[in-house]
């Protein structure tokens, strides 16, 4: 009897301990929410996971949706007002994995975008199951492709259908990390010892928050212009880039190697984020280029990991006002047009230093390149009469050292960054414009011949939206009251 007793005791022990056990055996079995894009090893992580019913042509789909950081009610409406097999490119201006099932579980296609890519696939190669019951969906998805236009997609979920979105709680903050930075970047096949990182407030860029991450091989604690001395070799080698601050999204790159004779050049398009966060006040990622890279003849690698707080301002800042919707943009600016303020100027009718050679206009980008057999110093004074006579006005304090020289020039809505650097026997000039007429035809005396566009001129995908940011980059990243 004691026996019988005693077991009887220690199953019910035991029924006891796994029911108070049970919600943690049920949270270590249930797949973890998140999504992951891997792209030529470059790598997002999707962590906050929401489930919705949508309409679709046929009955109504669930829609699994992965972003890097949670969305607004807001967002996640426009997202269920559209048809489920649609993308979301518009509603969620960021990186996300949209997968799409059945009311059965089937899946019907699976939607991304993220690292410089989209897509949208539909069975074959893709692999994906879900079970709806109570509420709640749970399953997975999972995408692998080859080739030349590779890339691996994992989304685990176990999420309810249709729950509140509540608005974020403020972030807490953590301690401020000590900034740490390894891993390489060489220029021409010599290491740059990159020593330090430090991030910078940026304005918004594409209405989206931004801010800038500053590798040198010097200390910049005591520079009072960290970028532009980084840009300008005075901190050793360095990498300036300018970065979304919610996914880490490059649109501002600039290359300053102490191996480069072009120092300061600006790349977009290989480079990448391979991994990007920031949580409670402090940034994180890693930085890589996967290969060798040749821009203006100059070699250049990296493979940065590094970790940094945000500036004091930023990790105090409320969050950023809502952007408004596409239709409701165009709306805005159809009730209040902006009048030019006088005819475009033909982009190929500048006034050139008369000794400029090989003039390079490329309309794609809105740039002009040209050689000066002259010093900057020379190549400066020499250009900025020129425009002078052509009625262009100074805005703000032109910078006129010995390596470079930056000029800033306006007229009427046209203006014009002026970066000028030593090159050859001379000098390398390179213009960027805003508010010129490039739709004329090219009638520039033969020494100015247009060049056709290149592969390098088209690195990368979406090279207008690149060089669209690229030339904005250039004009905002110098320092104010120039």
């Amino acid at each position: 009897m004691k026996i019988r007793s005693k077991s009887l005791r220690l199953c019910q022990i035991t029924a006891l301990l796994l029911a108070l056990l049970a919600p943690e055996i049920a949270a270590a079995q249930a797949p973890a929410n998140q999504g992951t894009l891997n792209v030529n090893g470059r790598r997002l992580n999707y962590k906050s996971v929401v489930a919705v019913r949508v309409k679709s042509d046929d009955g109504t789909r669930i829609v699994v949706l992965a972003t890097m950081q949670p969305v607004s009610a807001e967002v996640l409406k426009k997202v269920k007002d559209k048809d489920a097999e649609d993308n979301v490119d518009s509603e969620v201006d960021a990186a996300y994995l949209k997968a799409i099932f059945r009311e059965d579980g089937s899946p019907t296609g699976l939607i991304g975008r993220g690292n410089n890519t989209s897509f949208t696939k539909s069975g074959n190669p893709l692999e994906a199951k879900a079970t709806i019951a109570d509420g709640r969906i749970r399953g997975s998805a999972k995408l692998i492709e080859t080739g030349d236009f590779g890339k691996e997609v994992t989304l685990d979920f176990d999420v309810p259908i249709d729950a509140e979105v509540k608005a974020p709680a403020p972030e807490k903050l953590d301690p401020p990390v000590k900034p740490t930075v390894a891993g390489k970047f060489d220029g021409n096949g010599k290491p740059g010892r990159i020593q330090f990182v430090l991030v910078e407030e940026h304005e918004p860029f594409n209405d989206k928050e931004a801010i800038r991450l500053i590798f040198t091989e010097k200390d910049p604690a005591t520079s009072k212009r960290p970028s532009f001395d980084a840009a300008f070799g005075k901190l050793g080698s360095a990498l300036i880039l300018s970065v979304h601050r919610v996914d880490g999204e490059i649109f501002g790159c600039e290359v300053a190697h102490s191996a480069h004779t072009k120092k300061g050049f600006t790349s977009l398009g290989v480079i990448q984020m391979v991994e990007f966060e920031v949580v409670g006040g402090n940034v994180k990622g890693q930085v890589s280029t996967g290969k060798v890279l040749d821009t203006f003849g100059e070699k250049w690698d990296v493979d940065l990991k590094f970790a940094a707080p945000l500036p004091e301002k930023l990790r105090n800042a409320p969050a950023p006002k809502p952007k408004p919707a596409p239709n409701e943009q165009r709306e805005t600016e159809k009730k209040e047009p902006k009048a030019p303020a006088g005819p475009m100027i033909d982009a190929r009718k500048l006034a050139l230093p008369k000794d400029a050679t090989d003039v390079d206009y490329k309309e794609l980008v809105k740039h002009i390149q040209f050689s000066s057999a002259q010093g900057v110093a020379a190549v400066a004074k020499d250009f900025s009469a020129q425009l002078k006579q052509q009625g262009w006005k100074e805005s703000g304090r032109d910078l006129i050292g010995k390596p470079n020289a930056i000029l800033k020039r306006e007229l009427g809505d046209a203006k014009l960054t002026i970066m000028i650097s030593p090159g050859g026997a001379g000098s390398v000039v390179k213009i960027f414009t805003e508010g010129l007429d490039w739709s004329g035809e090219d009638d520039a005396p033969p020494a100015a011949k247009t060049k056709p566009v290149t592969e390098d001129d088209n690195d990368g995908d979406n090279i207008e939206q690149q060089a669209e940011k690229l030339l904005k980059d250039a004009l905002k990243k110098l320092p104010k009251g120039l």
